[in-house]
């Protein structure tokens, strides 16, 4: 890590950031670690222990199966966090694309750009704390399994998830709106904490199954603007919507963070 934190020094990064770099690190592999002991706990060593199994026996059993899947799972650990790593630099490298493209005045057209959707669950980090990890990943599959439902219906994809929240692609801006809506109201039926939805119409370059640019990172701040229970959109979402369920208010112009001008917002309420 010392070797790593010099490489990063050499670059230009000040020590304080790259201390906090390494935290994430470790804080992460440490969440990794804590999942699969209760995993372990939970599911394999209870079954055997009502089986009649003494504490002797199931520390052999641990260790045997420790020494049989360690291996494994380091690989498929580096595996994952290689193909994340790679999609998490080609989206940077994307962006400078898109910035050089548009600092030149070549900036893409597109005639019937798709929406991107993001969804959050508010609440989610004091859930871990307060409930463990085990109830938030309940929690974040019931998430799943409802942006699964309700994408599909509304003609959507779902994209990337995020551990308490998610993307998805709408090739309509109108249907990702009333998709989102869906969202807000459908969370408490489920027993899900309140969501936050943001929304923003753009091209997009897909690869892979994911998709990257600028539409996707401001779609990511607007979502993060968003209160629990408000689906806010851009402009261009709003006015290439064409969706008449819905009704637009304006909130104004807003400044996001790592947006350079302020971008004009509105949120969705559905027509009764």
């Amino acid at each position: 890590m010392l070797e790593v934190a010099e490489l990063f020094r050499g670059a230009g990064a000040g020590d304080d950031a790259t201390l906090r770099l390494m935290a994430v690190y470790a804080d992460n592999l440490r969440r990794v670690a804590k999942a699969e002991a209760d995993y372990y706990e939970t599911n394999i060593e209870r079954h055997f222990r009502a089986a009649g199994l003494d504490e002797r026996q199931l520390i052999e059993l641990g260790t045997q199966l420790g020494d049989r899947v360690i291996g494994l799972l380091e690989r498929v650990l580096l595996m994952v966090y290689r193909r994340r790593r790679e999609h998490v630099w080609t989206e940077h490298a994307i962006n400078h694309v898109e910035e050089a493209l548009e600092s030149s005045g070549l900036q893409q057209r597109v005639a019937q750009p798709p929406a991107i959707c993001f969804v959050d669950l508010t609440g989610y980090t004091r859930l871990t704390e307060e409930r463990g990890d085990e109830a938030a990943a309940e929690v974040a599959g019931r998430l799943i399994a409802l942006v699964n439902d309700i994408s599909r219906r509304r003609g959507g994809r779902p994209v990337r998830w995020l551990g308490d929240g998610g993307m998805f692609y709408f090739r309509e801006p109108g249907t990702a709106v009333v998709a989102g809506l869906d969202l807000v109201e459908r969370a408490p039926v489920v027993d899900l904490p309140p969501v936050h939805v943001g929304i923003h119409t753009g091209p997009v370059i897909s690869q892979d199954g994911d998709v990257y640019g600028g539409t996707v990172n401001l779609a990511a701040r607007i979502a993060s603007y968003a209160q629990a229970g408000q689906v806010v959109v851009s402009q261009e979402t709003a006015q290439r919507s064409g969706e008449r369920q819905v009704w637009f208010d304006p909130l104004g112009a807003v400044e996001l963070k790592g947006v350079a001008k302020p971008l004009p917002l509105y949120q969705v309420y559905r027509k009764s």
